[in-house]
């Protein structure tokens, strides 16, 4: 089996061209994205200007198989089932002298489409981050008013990648909500919310987001405390997963948003979408902090989402905790023997 491997690994790297090949040590992040097959010249990011709307479709990329996807650990973070997802990597940037390499790619589900970047070095990832939507339409914003007439969320992203080190990516993501008449848009823009993340890559490979810049519509009658709420939610799905402080940051909100959400859940489960989605990836981080805080209103939403699932699904994501005293005080917090 360890021949195997060698043999795979090897092939990998004979298939490498130009700017992405590599010598037999893998010795950087970059090595190690050629080693996992991902080594076309085309997915070099040059430039510092990238649009991302409209999935993205006229830049190059590349469609990932699931080996693949294994190689580079986007399964552990992310759910991944190449027979009903499509990914694609969008592009790679390479810092040589800090060992680090940058991936950003897309995850596409059978209605949502989510962009993400993620780091690596020689050993593999070191950070992940969700940038969400940017396909277009965010089917979660989404209201019929007639055989004729639809209201629906438009989403995009835009990136500027600075050239020093150390410099932030400016990551800029818009949401506006239309009206469309039979599958036309009226150019009728009932409100819009602007979101500017600085995100800045660490020694460590870690992202840190500085401090988030909004800017609303100027009308905000229809641009109501819920919509403005359920856009913070999905700002907060891009938490990096190296973030610690993540769930102390989401109770905050919603015990701020509780005047005007009775519980999380109500919020067209965008809740349900974040909490289950941090879970997948840090399920002993996010078990440990309701343990820590059993009263919480975080704590209180996700174990009435985790029982209304199946408990086989619940119990796998559950295993993936290696504290055994963690385990099992999180099996009995679910309602699981």
């Amino acid at each position: 089996m360890k021949h195997l491997v060698l043999i795979i690994l090897a092939l990998a790297i004979v298939s490498c061209t130009g700017k992405w090949q590599h010598g037999d040590d893998i010795n950087n992040g970059h090595d190690f994205l050629c080693s996992a097959g991902i080594g076309e010249d085309s997915l070099i990011l040059s430039g510092s200007d990238f649009r991302y709307d409209n999935d993205g479709e006229a830049l190059p990329h590349r469609i990932l198989d699931l080996a693949t996807c294994q190689a580079i650990g986007l399964d552990r973070v992310m759910h991944v089932d190449t027979n009903t997802t499509i990914v694609r990597v969008w592009g790679v940037k390479d810092y040589p002298d800090k060992g680090i390499c940058l991936l950003l790619g897309q995850t596409s589900y059978s209605d949502t489409r989510t962009c993400w970047l993620a780091t690596f070095d020689k050993n593999g990832m070191m950070d992940f981050m969700r940038l969400g939507e940017c396909g277009g339409m965010n089917l979660s914003y989404w209201d019929d008013i007639d055989e004729h007439t639809r209201l629906v969320g438009i989403d995009s992203m835009h990136l500027v990648m600075p050239e020093a080190w150390g410099k932030p990516i400016n990551v800029s993501r818009w949401i506006s909500y239309n009206q469309m008449r039979d599958g036309v848009d009226t150019d009728s823009t009932l409100w819009f919310i602007d979101n500017e993340l600085p995100v800045t890559i660490g020694g460590d490979g870690h992202f840190t987001i500085g401090k988030i810049g909004t800017v609303y519509s100027a009308d905000t009658t229809l641009l109501t405390p819920y919509w403005r709420y359920k856009r913070q939610l999905e700002v907060m799905a891009w938490t990096p997963l190296s973030d610690t402080t993540f769930c102390d940051r989401l109770e905050i909100l919603l015990d701020e948003a509780q005047g005007h959400i009775t519980e999380p859940n109500q919020l067209l489960g965008d809740f349900h979408t974040l909490i289950m989605g941090r879970l997948y990836c840090d399920t002993q981080g996010v078990m440990q902090w309701c343990l820590d805080h059993p009263d919480a209103q975080l704590t209180q939403g996700m174990v009435k989402i985790l029982k209304e699932v199946s408990p086989e699904w619940t119990l796998n994501e559950l295993q993936k905790i290696k504290d055994p005293k963690i385990l099992t005080r999180s099996k009995q917090l679910v309602g699981l023997k």
